[in-house]
């Protein structure tokens, strides 16, 4: 869905903290077992950082002749307007409009999120039985509340840049609690989970969850190398009403992240060219130019927005005359997924696109 990009004032931003000044002694470190963070609960635990941690194990002298410094409790963060935020290291009560799945793929659940976000893990058949949404506090349709916020007593409230009624609220969210601005739709769901990830205090298990994403990728990109020609294109594009097609690239969810960048099939060059590694990565086609960017094989969605009704548009949409005759719907050369498993960006719903396309392309073209 095409979105606008907003600006927000300024606000001054209170001094940075006072940082901790207890000292854990080296006995008292080797006693201790290490424990690993679970969601936002063992944020709190003060431990040595990682580095104090790793020249502990390298030099057993070394560890136990000088103490190592407990944790900050605080950093300051920039964020994508230019505020820079005095945020907890590991904050515990965290606020979004957006994002969430890339928390829950760190082992953060935030306390509450937008409708729009707790929607979209209720409908996902991908999401849905993971229960993800319990115990988080509905903030209000696709804006944070500031009276929900304010009752939630947060401890980061996090925001999407083209939220423009959120971006608005700025300088009344940052009175309730710190409260960061990211871009969403212009970095790789790589990009966005580290980013996420270093701001819950959590950027180990984003590497961990990179690395089984990837050899995952590598798997089916194995398979699919023997049996799909080379040179086979692909597009992904969802219908809207009112004869309205979205292209998607591969920046914004639609399964175009795990299509393109994972399994490493090829889109047509008038796709590369509109949408591929843009800002923004999706562009609106009329039906005349439709056909100018379909490839060998497409991927479809249907989002109705409007009457909320997609069965009834897709049936309308395929019976269009400038469908019927594309040669890849002539070949049945298309793959019809749910809006609903395939609309989300994040991390968790990525892997599943991948498991999916996989399948229907093994599916097709057969196994090796």
């Amino acid at each position: 869905m095409a979105m606008k990009l907003f600006s927000v004032r300024k606000s001054h931003l209170k001094p940075a903290v006072l940082l901790l000044t207890g000292i854990l002694m080296a006995g008292l470190l080797g006693a201790c077992g290490n424990n690993s963070n679970n969601g936002n609960s063992a944020a709190s635990t003060a431990s040595a950082s990682p580095s104090a941690a790793a020249n502990q194990e390298a030099s057993p002298s070394a560890a136990s002749s000088e103490p190592a410094a407990a944790e900050a409790s605080t950093r300051v963060f920039k964020d994508y307007e230019g505020h820079e935020v005095t945020i907890p290291t590991h904050p515990q009560r965290i606020l979004v409009d957006q994002f969430m799945g890339h928390m829950e793929a760190v082992g953060v659940k935030p306390i509450g999120a937008t409708e729009n976000q707790l929607s979209q893990f209720e409908k996902s058949s991908f999401l849905k039985s993971l229960n993800l949404t319990d115990g988080v506090e509905n903030l209000g349709a696709t804006t944070i509340s500031l009276e929900k916020a304010l009752s939630l007593n947060p401890d980061l409230i996090i925001l999407q840049e083209n939220n423009a009624e959120g971006v608005k609220n700025y300088d009344e969210y940052a009175k309730i609690a710190p409260t960061v601005v990211l871009s969403y739709g212009s970095k790789t769901m790589f990009d966005q989970l580290r980013e996420i990830a270093d701001i819950v205090g959590e950027s180990d298990k984003a590497e961990a969850w990179i690395a089984q994403y990837e050899s995952k990728a590598a798997g089916y990109r194995e398979q699919l190398a023997k049996v799909i020609p080379e040179g086979t294109t692909f597009t992904v594009i969802e219908a809207w009403p009112k004869g309205q097609v979205e292209l998607f690239g591969n920046l914004f969810g639609r399964g175009t992240f795990s299509l393109y960048n994972s399994l490493q099939l090829q889109a047509p060059a008038t796709v590369q060219e509109a949408v591929m590694d843009k800002e923004p990565s999706y562009l609106a086609l009329s039906l005349e130019t439709l056909p100018n960017y379909i490839g060998d094989y497409v991927f479809l969605s249907v989002y109705d927005w409007q009457d909320n009704d997609n069965g009834k548009l897709a049936a309308e949409f395929e019976e269009l005359n400038v469908w019927r005759s594309l040669s890849a719907v002539k070949n049945d050369h298309v793959f019809h997924v749910d809006v609903n498993d395939f609309l989300p960006g994040d991390p968790l719903s990525i892997e599943k696109q991948l498991d999916e396309q996989a399948r229907l392309l093994l599916e097709k073209f057969g196994n090796p």
